[in-house]
C-alpha cells in the first residue's frame, strides 16, 4: 500500500472523528437547553470550561424529568388507565347485575379488546419496537385480567383454571420477553400483570389464589429478568412483589393462621427459586434482602396476638422458625456474591450491608420466632439453638464483616439464654457468663473475628461486675470470708480469667488475623493495651476479691487488722516480684501498697484496736516494711529497669 493510500485513510478517519465530534456538540446544546451551533469542518479538540456538578445536574433536570415523564411515566399511567378500565368494568357488571352481556360475553369482549391491541403491537413493532413491546405487554395484561375476572369474580371456571391460565400467560410473556431482551415489554406486562388482582378482584378470590398468582408472577418475572442488568425492570419487580405480598399479609390479618402462612411463604418461596437461581450478581444481594424485608413486614403486619387453637399456634411458631432458617440458608448461599442493594448495583465491601444480612434481618427473625413461641414452656432452648446457628454462620465465613455480624448476633443470643434461664446463685450466673466467654475466645481462636474478642471481653468485665455486687451484697461481719456462694463464684471468676491469659499466645495470633488487611500501625496500640489488660487482669481481680473479703470478715476491728497485714504481705510480693522479674511498675504498686498498709494501721488504731491490736499491727507493718528497705538498702540492690 502507498503512502497516498494511508493519506486518504487519514483524512477519512479525521472527517469521521469530525462528524462524531459535531454529534457530540449537538447533543450538549441539547441538553443545556442552547441553540446548535453550526457544523465545524475539523473536529473541536479543546473541551468546554468545566462546570461543577451542581451546576450541570440543575441544567440537566428539566430534560430528565420530562424524558422520564414522556417516557415511562405517561405509559404506566396509560396501562395503569387502561387495565382500570376493563376492570372497573368487570366490576361493575358484577355489581349492578346488567343482564344486557352475560359473564362469558362480558369477558369475550375484553379477550377481543385484547386481541386487538396485540395485533397492533405486532404490527407497530418492527418499526416502533418499544412502543410496540409496550402495547404488546398490554394485551397480554388485559387477557390476564379476564383470566382472574373468569376465576375470582365471575367463577365462569373454577379458581385453579383461571390460575393455571394466568401462570402460563405469565410465563409466555416472561419467555418471550426475555428471548427478545426486552425491557419495555417486561416492563409492562409484568406491572400490569401484578395490578390485576386488584382491579377485579371483588374480595372473593382470596388470599390462597392471591398468594399463588404472586407466586408464579414473581417466579415468572425472575425468570425474565435472568442475566439482566435491567435498571427500570428491577424497580418494577421490587415495587409489585412488596405490594403483592403485603396485601396478602394484609388480607390474612383477620382469617385463618394458615392463610398468613400462606401470604408469609411467598417472599421466601420467590428469593429460593426465583432470585436465587435467576438474579444477575449485580441485583442477587439487594433482591434476597428485599425478600427478607417484606417478609418481615408481613410477619408485622399479622401482629403479636396469638390464634386461640393450639395447632395454629404451633403452624405460626413453626413458619416463624421456618423463616429464620430459611433466611440464614439463602444468605448463606449468596454470601460469596458481591454486595448490591435496591438502591445500588455494586456496594463494594459494604459493611453496613454485611451486618444488615448477616446480624439485623437473623435477629428480627429470630424475635419473631420468639413472639410467636409463647406456646412452649421455656424458650432458652431456642435462643440457644439460635446462637449455635448463628455461630455456625459465622465459622463458614472468611475473615470479613459478615464473620463479625453472625458472630455479634450469636453472642446476643447466648446472653439471651442466660437471661431465659433465671439462675438464681451469683455462682450459676456467673458460671453461666463465664462459659459463654470462654466459648467466645474458643471461637475467636479457631474463627478470628473481633465481634467474639470484643463480646467475650465485654461478658467477662460484666461478670466481674457482678460478682464484685454479689460480694458486697452480702450482710458485714456475718459470714467466714471466702466460704460463701459469692466466694465460689469469685473462684470461677478467678479461674476463667487464668484461663485466658494461659491461653493468651494463641489468641494474639487470632487476633492479629482477624485484623485483616488493616494496617499494624493502626491497631498497635490497640494490641499492646489488650495483652496488659490480659496479663494482669487475673492478678488483679484477686487482690480486690481478697480485699472485699477481709474489708467485712468478722468485726471491723478484726477486718481492719487483717487489712493491715494484707496490704503489707502484698506490698512486700509485688517488690520481690518487680525486682526478680525487672518490671518497675510493679515495685513501684508494692511502695504504694506498702503506704497503705501503714496509713491502714494508723487508721485502725485510731478507731477500732485495743491496746493489743495496735501493737500487733504496727509490729506487722513494721516487720514488713522494714524488709522493704532492706532490699532497696543493701549493697547492690540499686533499682534496675526494663
Amino acid at each position: 500500500m502507498s503512502d497516498p493510500s494511508i493519506e486518504a485513510r487519514l483524512a477519512k478517519l479525521e472527517r469521521q472523528i469530525a462528524a462524531l465530534s459535531d454529534e457530540l456538540t449537538l447533543l450538549r446544546a441539547e441538553l443545556r437547553g442552547a441553540e446548535p451551533p453550526t457544523s465545524s469542518a475539523a473536529p473541536v479538540l479543546r473541551e468546554e470550561p468545566a462546570r461543577s456538578a451542581a451546576t450541570a445536574r440543575a441544567a440537566l433536570t428539566g430534560q430528565d424529568v420530562e424524558r422520564l415523564l414522556g417516557r415511562y411515566g405517561m405509559l404506566i399511567l396509560a396501562v395503569l388507565a387502561a387495565v382500570a378500565a376493563v376492570g372497573t368494568f368487570l366490576s361493575w357488571a358484577i355489581s349492578h347485575g346488567y343482564i344486557v352481556l352475560g359473564p362469558a360475553a362480558r369477558i369475550a369482549v375484553g379477550l377481543i379488546a385484547a386481541a386487538g391491541i396485540a395485533a397492533w403491537g405486532l404490527h407497530l413493532r418492527p418499526r416502533e419496537r418499544s412502543f410496540g413491546s409496550s402495547m404488546l405487554g398490554l394485551a397480554l395484561v388485559m387477557v390476564l385480567v379476564c383470566a382472574y375476572a373468569a376465576g375470582a369474580a365471575f367463577q365462569l371456571v373454577p379458581a385453579w383454571v383461571a390460575f393455571a391460565a394466568s401462570a402460563a400467560l405469565s410465563w409466555a410473556l416472561a419467555i418471550f420477553a426475555h428471548r427478545e431482551n426486552d425491557e419495555p415489554l417486561w416492563c409492562v406486562g409484568f406491572g400490569g400483570a401484578a395490578a390485576a388482582p386488584f382491579v377485579t378482584s371483588d374480595e372473593s378470590g382470596g388470599v390462597y389464589l392471591l398468594a399463588a398468582y404472586a407466586t408464579t408472577l414473581l417466579l415468572a418475572s425472575c425468570y425474565a429478568v435472568r442475566g439482566r442488568s435491567w435498571v427500570i425492570a428491577w424497580r418494577v419487580f421490587y415495587a409489585a412483589s412488596a405490594i403483592l405480598v403485603l396485601t396478602g399479609a394484609f388480607d390474612a390479618r383477620a382469617g385463618s393462621t394458615p392463610a398468613f402462612i400462606a401470604a408469609y411463604a411467598v417472599p421466601f418461596i420467590v428469593a429460593a427459586a426465583g432470585v436465587l437461581p435467576s438474579a444477575p450478581a449485580s441485583h442477587s444481594r439487594g433482591a434476597l434482602r428485599w425478600m427478607a424485608v417484606i417478609a418481615l413486614i408481613a410477619s408485622a403486619m399479622n401482629g403479636f396476638a396469638q390464634p386461640a387453637a393450639v395447632w395454629e399456634r404451633w403452624s405460626l411458631l413453626l413458619a416463624m422458625l421456618a423463616g429464620f432458617g430459611a433466611w440464614m440458608l439463602l444468605i448463606d448461599i449468596a454470601a460469596t456474591t458481591p454486595q448490591s442493594s435496591i438502591f445500588a448495583e455494586h456496594a463494594g465491601s459494604a459493611p453496613i450491608l454485611d451486618w444488615f444480612d448477616a446480624a439485623l434481618l437473623p435477629v428480627f427473625f429470630a424475635l419473631r420466632a420468639l413472639g410467636a413461641a409463647t406456646i412452649l414452656a421455656h424458650v432458652a432452648p431456642l435462643t440457644a439453638a439460635f446462637a449455635v446457628v448463628l455461630a455456625l454462620f459465622a465459622s463458614r465465613r472468611p475473615v470479613s464483616s459478615a464473620r463479625d455480624a453472625s458472630a455479634f448476633a450469636a453472642v446476643l443470643f447466648a446472653i439471651g439464654t442466660i437471661g431465659e434461664l433465671h439462675l438464681e446463685s451469683p455462682l450459676a450466673r456467673i458460671s453461666a457468663a463465664i462459659v459463654v466467654a470462654l466459648a467466645t475466645f474458643a471461637m475467636h481462636r479457631a474463627k478470628p473475628s473481633l465481634s467474639w474478642l470484643a463480646m467475650g471481653v465485654g461478658i467477662t468485665i460484666i461478670a466481674a461486675l457482678a460478682c464484685v455486687d454479689a460480694l458486697l451484697q452480702r450482710p458485714a461481719y456475718v459470714f467466714t470470708p471466702f466460704a460463701t456462694n459469692a466466694s465460689a463464684a469469685a473462684l470461677v471468676m478467678t479461674l476463667g480469667l487464668v484461663a485466658v491469659r494461659r491461653f493468651w499466645r494463641e489468641l494474639r495470633v487470632a487476633t492479629r488475623t482477624a485484623m485483616g488487611t488493616r494496617d499494624e500501625w493502626r491497631y498497635a496500640g490497640f494490641a499492646r493495651g489488650l495483652v496488659v489488660a490480659v496479663t494482669r487482669a487475673p492478678w488483679v481481680w484477686v487482690f480486690v476479691w481478697a480485699l472485699i473479703e477481709l474489708a467485712m470478715a468478722f468485726s471491723p476491728s478484726t477486718s481492719t487488722l487483717l487489712l493491715v497485714a494484707y496490704f503489707a504481705a502484698t506490698a512486700v510480693t509485688c517488690v520481690a516480684a518487680g525486682r526478680v522479674r525487672r518490671k518497675p511498675r510493679t515495685r513501684q504498686a508494692g511502695l504504694a501498697l506498702g503506704v497503705t498498709a501503714a496509713v491502714t494501721a494508723v487508721y485502725g488504731a485510731s478507731t477500732y484496736f485495743d491496746f493489743g491490736a495496735r501493737i500487733v499491727a504496727y509490729l506487722v507493718t513494721s516487720a514488713f516494711l522494714l524488709g522493704i528497705a532492706y532490699w532497696y538498702r543493701r549493697p547492690g540492690s540499686e533499682v534496675v529497669t526494663s
